[in-house]
């Protein structure tokens, strides 16, 4: 087994670390820990110069200019390198430039395009971003000539854009995700959680419609719901959600790092998946780098979508319609309680070692490894 291979990984946007609450950031880590197992990692990270502005948003729309940021990489950083990990951003020329230049200065080297949602198009669909899938489409086309096999996160297409795929499934690396600090509400209230970089997919506003309605019933049992990430682009607050603030029954935390993180993740014994995954694509299988955090911190999932490593009739899973409706919050509580009818630090301890066994780091890219040692040389 060759274990002395040259390998660099390529992202792009801010290198956060292992304290960022971004759980885009720790797989990156787990990913590349993984891939160390095979040689040295390098790691590529590109990201914007300065504040962006409305004309430098603005001219992402043209045609020849980059679909992100302009950015520079130092061509002698590339020779000697065995094995290239993309992870996508925008295919536009720059990338393809990029990708032709790595195979042009070492011909056998294995390149691995990551696309972590795919179809994707949806989710540039709107007015402003169109331009962008434009591009990305026209673009595309040429990845065949540069690319060994397109990494799938779910997705099992055999041939995407003209090139093979090897599918993985979402991981985390749990060694560096604790169990949460188990304890049972003593006022009675019951917390949840829902963390994410929120955007109209992931269906916030059909939870907060939820809880709004529960609290328009005027119940005695109380539910507080923890937002963590930046929610701009998914919901605005009206009235009645400033109403909900101002009670603490609804608490947004912004973005924050891990390890404060950690402590909300102490507060609550419930935590929310996406519920407008049906907005990009009917049906899509959920493989998102948080119901994996949900599942090492030991917390039961609430959730729209299927989460691939989650069987069905899962008892710490509860299932809710893939439309528009609100989410309703009488229900879930009434899951909540059916749950942690056990211990509850014994329900936490179990959800934790199932979600160990599938959906580990090392069982995420046990295919991408497999497929590297067969084909380096």
């Amino acid at each position: 087994m060759n274990t002395n291979l040259n390998i660099t990984y390529i992202d792009f946007g801010p290198a956060y670390g292992q304290n960022s609450n971004s759980g885009i950031e720790r797989k990156k880590l787990a990913q590349i820990k993984e891939l160390s197992k095979l040689g040295v990692v390098k790691r590529l990270t590109y990201s914007p110069k300065g504040k962006r502005g409305i004309l430098k948003e603005a001219s992402r729309m043209l045609p020849l200019a980059p679909s992100m940021f302009y950015f520079k990489y130092c061509p002698e950083k590339l020779d000697g390198v065995d094995i290239v990990y993309y992870r996508k951003a925008y295919i536009d020329r720059y990338a393809i430039k990029l990708l032709r230049e790595i195979k042009r200065r070492n011909p056998k080297c294995i390149i691995l395009f990551e696309i972590p949602t795919y179809p994707y198009d949806k989710e540039k669909s709107g007015f402003l971003r169109y331009p962008l899938l434009l591009k990305d489409r026209w673009n595309r086309k040429k990845l065949h000539h540069y690319i060994d096999r397109i990494i799938l996160v779910a997705a099992k297409d055999p041939v995407v854009f003209n090139v093979p795929t090897i599918t993985i499934s979402n991981g985390i690396d749990f060694s560096r995700t604790a169990l949460r600090k188990v304890s049972k509400e003593e006022d009675g209230k019951v917390h949840g959680i829902v963390v994410g970089n929120f955007e109209f997919w992931h269906g916030l506003d059909r939870l907060i419609e939820g809880l709004k309605r529960y609290y328009a019933t005027k119940p005695e049992r109380l539910f507080v719901l923890h937002v963590v990430g930046p929610t701009e682009n998914a919901i605005k607050l009206d009235k009645d959600m400033e109403e909900l603030v101002s009670k603490g029954y609804l608490i947004f935390h912004g973005s924050m790092p891990f390890d404060k993180l950690e402590k909300v993740y102490d507060s609550v014994s419930l935590a929310f998946e996406s519920f407008g995954l049906h907005r990009r694509t009917q049906g899509q299988i959920n493989s998102s780098v948080k119901s994996r955090e949900y599942g090492a911190k030991g917390l039961p999932i609430v959730s729209a979508s299927k989460i691939d490593y989650i069987p069905v009739n899962f008892p710490y899973s509860m299932k809710v319609d893939e439309d528009e409706s609100h989410i309703d919050i009488k229900s879930v509580i009434q899951f909540h309680d059916k749950v942690y009818e056990e211990d509850y630090e014994r329900v936490a301890l179990r959800i934790r070692e199932f979600a160990n066994d599938t959906c580990s780091s090392e069982s995420m890219m046990r295919p991408v490894l497999e497929y590297c040692r067969e084909n380096s040389q």
